[in-house]
């Protein structure tokens, strides 16, 4: 019935549209386990509970640490079991967890739900359609990327907004169930009914329409697994190896300035309800992403991008030192928000282009491990810094030094295909 459909809508527009449609809606409710939608309960669980900033701290960190140590099997799965199944999968046991996460009572409840949060949330609804989007998107994998990553910038502004409401109107426990029912009765239904693997599965091939013969299904298929990596083929690169640590540099900078976003702000003279408004800011920038990642990839090598990227965000945080007003903070925004929204087009298109598409489930599973503890880690040199100096400059000129490691990484990558 679904290859019927699709073969149907496909005598309109590419199908490949409608996945990436799916795809973006993974990408927006895997918004539960995000950084940016988890921080709206945590001051109602300091005062539910007594635990200390600290220690739910501690507790984040630590989930969040092994549901990235986990991704590489969540890819091997993706690989082996398609793309649908593992999002209907990791979709039912998201929608499980938000309605566990309303029954927290105690402080192992919360760590279980940090977990699971993190696992299902961040990591497996996003490399999924990471993974997936890839295999219908060649010539305009650029454009689908960044028009995925709308989902993802829709989350960023919209969650955090949605999730104050909703503790304050109906408190922290029905929060968790309404994103169980979102997940039930809006994601699940397009993940099962729409998503199909890969073109090939219905005779079509990327970015277009032609219908394909049985034995031009083989020779297409032939000549994909000639041009892709396995996993421990792809483990053997440098390149692998650096687009994953400048990956994990970039999520430990940015979750770490999330994690102690209110903080930073304070320490600047800017009070909370505009530091609010600020943080919302962050995902303006990404609507122009569509556009603009496509005409810049079309000009530029993808690790040139990748190095003006690292470079700008350089200067964006040494700008950040020294800001001492609310403009300032929001030109910071504006700015880290439109580089991080480019760097998940840019590394997307690295890892389809360097090794290929038929183990990419694997390759971005493996990929993931590195974002995740860059992200666990994260939160850790800020408090640090603060707790230590009382200010953040400390952990930002760390972070300058790390970017300038990446610039360094980002320019000595070269595509392995040209060494085998």
């Amino acid at each position: 019935m679904r290859k019927h459909f699709a073969l149907k809508i496909n005598q309109t527009f590419y199908y490949g549209w409608i996945i990436l449609l799916v795809s973006a809606m993974s990408a927006f409710f895997a918004s539960p386990g995000q950084t940016y939608a988890i921080s709206a309960f945590i001051d109602s669980y300091i005062l539910e509970f007594g635990y200390s900033r600290t220690v739910l701290s501690g507790l984040y960190s630590g989930a969040t640490l092994i549901s990235g140590l986990l991704m590489i099997l969540v890819g091997k799965s993706v690989d082996r079991f398609g793309q649908r199944t593992a999002m209907i999968t990791a979709g039912i046991l998201l929608t499980l967890t938000t309605l566990f996460s309303s029954f927290t009572a105690n402080i192992a409840m919360i760590f279980i739900s940090f977990f699971l949060l993190r696992f299902l949330g961040q990591g497996s609804l996003i490399l999924i359609p990471n993974s997936l989007v890839p295999q219908w998107f060649d010539q305009k994998r650029a454009l689908a990327f960044s028009l995925m990553s709308l989902g993802i910038i829709a989350g960023n502004l919209v969650v955090p907004i949605l999730n104050t409401f909703l503790i304050d109107a109906l408190g922290w426990a029905w929060a968790w169930r309404i994103w169980s029912l979102g997940l039930l009765f809006i994601f699940l239904p397009f993940a099962a009914f729409l998503v199909i693997d890969k073109p090939e599965d219905i005779g079509l091939l990327p970015d277009n329409a032609k219908a394909l013969a049985a034995h031009e299904v083989a020779v297409e298929y032939e000549k994909m697994k000639a041009a892709s990596f396995t996993l421990s083929r792809a483990v053997k690169t440098k390149e692998f190896w650096f687009i994953g640590s400048i990956s994990a540099m970039i999520s430990l900078v940015t979750t770490g300035i999330m994690f102690h976003f209110y903080s930073l702000m304070g320490t600047k003279g800017i009070p909370p309800a505009t530091t609010s408004v600020i943080f919302g800011m962050m995902a303006l920038p990404g609507f122009t992403i569509p556009l603009v990642a496509n005409t810049i990839t079309r000009r530029f090598m993808p690790k040139q991008i990748l190095f003006m990227i690292l470079l700008l965000m350089a200067g964006d945080l040494v700008g950040l030192v020294f800001l001492r007003a609310a403009y300032g903070a929001a030109f910071f925004v504006l700015l880290y928000g439109f580089l991080l929204s480019l760097q998940n087009t840019v590394i997307g298109i690295l890892w389809a282009k360097y090794f290929g598409r038929l183990y990419l489930g694997s390759i971005i599973g493996a990929a993931t491990v590195f974002i995740i503890m860059g992200s666990a880690l994260g939160p850790v040199p800020f408090g640090m810094s603060y707790d230590l100096t009382g200010s953040y400059t400390p952990a930002l000129a760390g972070m300058v030094l790390v970017m300038i490691l990446g610039m360094v990484m980002a320019l000595s990558l070269k595509d392995p295909h040209q060494k085998h």
